[in-house]
């Protein structure tokens, strides 16, 4: 509880009229690599399931085969509640000259909005280690071998081993995307039009996807990189821990999201016996991801 003592400075006249109490933020960023869904129950449910793969070749005369679609397995995501309270003496309020004291509702928002962004950005960090999140598969956002529910064919949507972010690492994550498979493991058209990076990868993601020669050659040839992906959206990540990761992802047919069970709810109320007026935010959401197709990532070292 904020009293009187711990904001004394507010009391007395002759501070500059700029408290630095706030700063601008960048625009959201979970948005960008997150579908936006609610969910009206404590859980939510998912599966998949595929068709035939392939006719089989018969005689004259001879029965059809019949075979059933296949059925993947139910996972469950469950959502995680998050709060924060702030309380200040009605005294605090009354003598603070510059109104300054009682801004609960605008550092609370601020918090909740930071909440997101770094819960949203646990799911890159823990891309390659499956920590915490795992894919519809049991495996982690991304790996060198995605198992199948109609193939024992296994996909790979990492680099390994992992490059850097470079022309070699972009071109590998889009190789990559151009042999992605379905469930029966045949081939299925992907797109590629957001690439993710850190803010210190800025100018190197210029010159890999603005130039129209190839950057850090000598000979001059086109920059298919630009070619292939020219209208790419740029997504800086700058809630992450990881400082080396990159993505290159579908966002049409991205299955990962941000669901929220409870929208961000403000509440007030008063303290009849300490005089004090009580603030709080709540909210409900959940991180999740299914299917793991939409992605491609390296970590290099």
């Amino acid at each position: 509880m904020i009293t009187q003592g711990d904001f004394n400075l507010l009391f007395r006249s002759g501070l500059r009229k700029d408290f630095r109490d706030s700063f601008a933020m960048y625009e959201p960023e979970y948005t960008q690599y997150l579908k936006q869904s609610t969910m009206n129950g404590p859980e939510i449910e998912a599966t998949i399931i595929t068709g035939h793969k392939r006719l089989l070749e018969r005689g004259d005369g001879e029965s059809v085969v019949y075979e059933d679609p296949k059925l993947g397995p139910k996972v469950v995501g469950v959502d995680k509640e998050f709060a924060l309270g702030f309380a200040i003496t009605r005294r605090t309020v009354e003598d603070d000259k510059y109104n300054k004291a009682n801004q609960a509702s605008k550092w609370l928002a601020h918090a909740a909005r930071m909440t997101f962004e770094y819960r949203s950005a646990a799911l890159l960090d823990d891309a390659f280690s499956g920590s915490t999140f795992l894919g519809i598969d049991g495996l982690r956002l991304c790996h060198t071998a995605h198992t199948l529910i109609n193939s024992a064919t296994t996909v790979s949507n990492q680099v390994s081993p992992a490059v850097s972010f470079s022309v070699t690492g972009v071109n590998a994550l889009m190789n990559i995307r151009e042999n992605i498979k379905d469930e029966n493991g045949d081939p299925i058209k992907t797109m590629s039009n957001a690439i993710i990076y850190n803010p210190n990868q800025k100018s190197l993601a210029i010159q890999i996807f603005g130039s129209d020669l190839e950057p850090f050659t000598a000979d001059n040839q086109d920059n298919a990189i630009k070619k292939r992906l020219g209208g790419v959206k740029h997504i800086v990540k700058r809630y992450t821990t990881s400082t080396t990761s990159y993505f290159l992802i579908d966002t049409n047919d991205n299955d990962a999201h941000f669901v929220v069970r409870r929208p961000v709810d403000f509440d007030d109320t008063f303290d009849f016996d300490t005089d004090a007026a009580k603030y709080k935010t709540t909210t409900r959401f959940l991180v999740w991801f299914v299917d793991w197709r939409a992605w491609a990532g390296s970590n290099a070292s």
